[in-house]
């Protein structure tokens, strides 16, 4: 019994020390930056620029791919120049 006890326990410390050694401030990188966990941006990829997530998968950081490309900006049919420059 006392066996047990002492190997529960110790599976206890190990779980509890091991989500300690998580950093709290973890980044991905991309596009030449440290990227903050929660945050989106748009990476290139094989298929074109995607939009993705910095996630934390088993205590490391990773790209996830949404399903929606990048925001872009457009001017309105017919629209090539500002107003007022001539």
């Amino acid at each position: 019994m006392r066996t047990i006890t002492t190997l529960g326990a110790t599976v206890l410390l190990t779980i509890l020390a091991g989500t300690s050694l998580a950093g709290e401030n973890c980044t991905c990188r991309g596009n030449g930056e440290d990227i903050p966990e929660g945050q989106t941006v748009c990476l290139k990829t094989a298929s074109g620029m995607k939009l993705a997530r910095c996630e934390r998968v088993l205590n490391n950081t990773s790209w996830k791919i949404l399903n929606s490309d990048c925001p872009t900006a457009a001017l309105p049919p017919g629209r090539s120049k500002l107003p007022g420059n001539g």
